[in-house]
């Protein structure tokens, strides 16, 4: 199974949090019997799935500056999770680039959200990159 396939896992996880954040630890066992994933992978998935949801208070303050004309609390529910779980990659997943992180976001909006939240994604990642990465490097 492919890292990008795990990846979009611990997206439907964390947006299905989004909607319904009782019994996590149920919800999650329930999950993980729907969606097979290989042992090996386990932890790529509950890595990203439990840092997300820690700290996603964090990762919207870091976003909120970047979401021209939005609000946090009006961007759609799959937007910010896609937002946050980029972010939880750029800021804290030293083995995964920055623009594999923007680049796999891109694609998990392609697929679930529309174009305009694609191009969106991609510019506020983009911005985040350049103005809060690059200028640590």
């Amino acid at each position: 199974m492919k890292r990008s396939l795990v990846r979009e896992y611990a997206f439907m996880f964390l947006y299905q949090l989004e909607i319904h954040a009782e019994n996590i630890d149920q919800q999650k066992e329930f999950f993980l019997a729907e969606f097979e994933i290989p042992r090996h992978q386990l932890d790529f998935f509950l890595t990203r799935v439990d840092g997300v949801y820690q700290i996603r208070e964090s990762l919207d303050k870091t976003l909120e500056p970047f979401l021209v004309k939005w609000r946090i609390e009006r961007l759609p529910r799959i937007d910010l999770t896609i937002l946050r779980l980029a972010l939880y990659e750029m800021e804290k997943e030293e083995d995964i680039p920055n623009n594999v992180a923007i680049s796999e976001a891109v694609r998990l909006a392609k697929k679930y959200s529309g174009e305009e939240s694609r191009s969106y994604i991609n510019a506020v990642l983009g911005n985040i990159d350049r103005q809060l990465f690059k200028v640590q490097k």
